[in-house]
């Protein structure tokens, strides 16, 4: 079963709860009122604590407006579709990203237009500001391992991750296909420039090499980043700031600059009653200031490259935007996830319950 799959109203009663008990203390405990906060979905974990310093509570500081977060799921599209279709208006911004617009778009419009254009100083990377979602948040998709565990020699890239003869030890991979399958695919010689369309087939073949070397499939980032640091696999697939996360712990973990990049945003969702404070959310992101601040806290790349006025170059090195980290990078193609996504995880969510064996 997929992980996504959950009964409407169980959703909508989880989710709800987790809301009121979110929101309700800000009700009672502050001079805000309903119309002066808005509730904002990310990713929790580290970076949703990044986010409350560098963009929360800044906000709430300049503007009067009351930040009120809550956590979504790894893959909140789902959610993101029950809350407008039922008009619940939980959430009146969410974290998401380029391939989840897509999915959010793609037969019924969910998501209200920014109308938000950028300032004559600010100079974004590509593909950062749609008319429905910015992006402020630049992450790696990559790999770590522990260097305790490799003394003499480190893996090197994707085709070391699947070589258990010369690299033997615990491997962590994501539960969810975006990113393992373009993995998959490098590990067994695809060019970075020739990954999409991906070869699914292919893809699915050689994770079923390595399937039980497999010690743990992880489901979160703050999993994945525990994972590491207490030593349960030995190397595993990882988002560039979890990686960092475990380091910055003490953890003896070294990461790779092979894989993909992909960059978080904001899109709010039709039908909110907060849309004015929303957009003026959205927009406070947009600041090289705030986006430094972000980046000092959670290794991901800023997408304004203004932020890095502000960064101090031993920290600029740790970041996925950074040219010489980005130069082992390809973009994920969100227009192909976009399109593809529901079929692939439904096979990649069997392929899992199947032992790894077609049924």
């Amino acid at each position: 079963m997929s992980t996504n799959t959950i009964s409407r109203r169980k959703l909508i009663k989880t989710t709800g709860v987790a809301a009121a008990g979110l929101a309700l203390p800000a009700i009672w405990t502050g001079p805000a009122t309903a119309a002066e906060q808005i509730t904002v979905a990310d990713v929790g974990g580290a970076p949703g604590a990044a986010i409350r310093t560098a963009f929360y509570e800044p906000f709430e500081k300049e503007t009067g407006i009351k930040v009120v977060g809550v956590v979504h799921e790894s893959d909140p599209v789902t959610q993101f579709k029950v809350i407008v279709d039922t008009g619940t208006k939980l959430w009146d911004v969410c974290m998401v990203t380029p391939d989840d617009v897509l999915r959010l778009t793609n037969e019924k419009d969910y998501l209200e237009p920014l109308e938000i254009s950028k300032g004559p100083d600010d100079e974004f990377i590509p593909g950062s500001l749609m008319p429905n979602w910015f992006g402020f948040s630049a992450y790696g998709i990559v790999m770590a391992y522990r260097t305790d565990t490799y003394k003499a020699a480190a893996p090197t890239g994707w085709a070391d991750f699947w070589d258990t003869a010369k690299f033997p030890g615990r491997r962590g991979l994501y539960r969810n296909p975006k990113g393992v399958l373009e993995s998959a695919l490098l590990a067994d010689g695809v060019a970075p420039k020739d990954l999409y369309p991906l070869d699914v087939d292919r893809a699915f073949a050689m994770l079923e090499k390595i399937r039980s070397e497999v010690a743990v499939w992880w489901t979160a980032g703050a999993q994945n980043t525990q994972i590491l640091q207490n030593g349960e696999v030995d190397m595993a697939d990882t988002w560039s700031a979890r990686a960092f996360a475990a380091i910055d712990s003490g953890a003896p973990v070294g990461i790779v600059w092979k894989g993909l990049y992909s960059v978080d945003g904001w899109s709010i969702p039709k039908g909110t009653t907060k849309l004015k404070p929303a957009r003026e959310f959205v927009k406070f992101c947009m600041h090289p200031e705030r986006q430094a601040a972000y980046s000092n806290i959670v290794a991901n790349g800023p997408t304004n490259l203004k932020a890095y006025n502000f960064i101090k170059p031993e920290r600029a090195k740790v970041l996925p935007t950074l040219p010489e980290n980005l130069a082992g990078l390809t973009i994920r193609d969100f227009a192909y996830w976009g399109k593809n996504y529901a079929a692939i995880s439904e096979r990649f969510q069997e392929w899992l319950l199947m032992g790894g064996k077609k049924g």
